[in-house]
């Protein structure tokens, strides 16, 4: 029994895909495939890219393969190339540009070209479970196609949630009431040794759910501040997986409104029409407003010390790297790359990827 895991929220669920294929050798993954949807401080183009956005991609038969040389065209960068030098399996990319119906035909060709008689579906916070009506649901698109094409193909489909609550949308309360719902069972618990071959991934990737998942599999506890100032906890339960009845997902989420969509854009309409506006909606907002771009200086890092204390009086223990990011205003990669070389020269002490600590911890390490 051979599985093609597909991460459901993009490049960061892709690297806890790759854990769970070593958390859980039975699995048997042959591929990983993954959205190249970034952050606009990585990829000024909102939404996700398709096969036509790169060049170096490799054909495997109706489905691309992003190799270590493959690259954008234009601005912006994918966090994919990069990716694939970490993760020992091969990592394809979702193409949504076709909608549900074209994307389950890629998981088919995947599957084929892999040997695969099954799908893993891998998601970190637990979005994917959301009802869709939830008031901090933000970013549902990624999931609902995901899981939509993944139970449009006819294979059998498996899904697995992890690090529950750590994306800062739905609360721990939210998905585990969720779970509850639909009789989702624990599989297995993370652990430190699961993401060994990893670590070097958060010297540069801002995932931050997928980064507190490794962490807290390290032993790390406590209150983390992450983009748009969400405070986090990170608990013993970030480090456990439950498996997910598929098909009764996919029946009582937003994958059943979009399951015979063929273009993105009808996935957009659909989005539209039950929430108000999509995950695009929001990226193309941000880019309309966001400010000039900020290099990485002391003047910032004085800025960065300031706030730290402020936030570990507010009982934050710390601040993801890309909260920092934020914080200053960064938003291109050359000025994440400076401020991350800043904050390793200058601040060496606070400066732990993908955290920056604002107070000492015995269980960061």
């Amino acid at each position: 029994m051979t599985a093609v895991a597909v991460a459901a929220g993009g490049g960061g669920d892709a690297i806890t895909a790759s854990a769970l294929a070593g958390a859980l050798p039975d699995l048997d993954i042959a591929a990983v495939m993954s959205w190249s949807w970034d952050r606009l401080m990585m990829d000024p183009v909102p939404g996700p890219r398709t096969a036509a956005d790169f060049v170096g991609l490799l054909d495997r038969g109706g489905v691309s393969e992003v190799s270590e040389t493959a690259r954008l065209i234009g601005p912006g960068r994918s966090t994919l190339p990069q990716l694939a030098r970490h993760v020992p399996q091969p990592l394809l990319l979702i193409d949504a540009s076709a909608g549900v119906v074209g994307l389950a035909e890629q998981m088919r060709a995947a599957a084929g070209a892999f040997g695969a008689d099954r799908l893993v579906i891998v998601d970190v916070g637990g979005d994917i479970v959301a009802e869709g009506n939830e008031a901090n649901l933000r970013s549902p698109l990624a999931d609902a196609v995901t899981l939509a094409a993944a139970v449009r193909t006819g294979l059998p489909v498996r899904v697995l949630v992890a690090g529950i609550g750590l994306d800062g949308e739905l609360t721990s309360d939210e998905v585990i009431a969720r779970l509850a719902l639909l009789d989702a069972k624990p599989r297995v618990r993370l652990r430190s040794t699961d993401y060994s071959a990893l670590q070097e991934v958060w010297a540069w990737h801002p995932s931050e759910a997928n980064g507190l998942l490794a962490v807290a599999t390290a032993g790390f506890r406590g209150r983390v501040e992450t983009q748009r100032g969400a405070v986090i906890e990170v608990t013993d339960s970030a480090v456990d997986v439950h498996e997910v009845p598929a098909d009764a997902l996919a029946r009582s989420t937003l994958a059943a409104a979009i399951s015979q969509t063929t273009r993105f854009a009808d996935i957009e309409r659909v989005l539209r029409h039950r929430r108000g506006y999509s995950d695009v909606d929001i990226e193309r907002d941000k880019l309309a407003n966001r400010d000039r771009v900020r290099v990485p200086t002391v003047g910032p890092v004085a800025e960065i010390d300031r706030y730290a204390v402020e936030a570990a009086e507010r009982g934050i223990d710390a601040l993801t790297v890309r909260r920092v990011s934020e914080l200053i205003g960064v938003i291109d990669p050359d000025s994440a790359a400076a401020l991350r070389r800043s904050l390793e020269r200058l601040r060496p002490s606070n400066f732990r990827p993908p955290l920056y600590v604002c107070r000492a911890l015995n269980s960061v390490r």
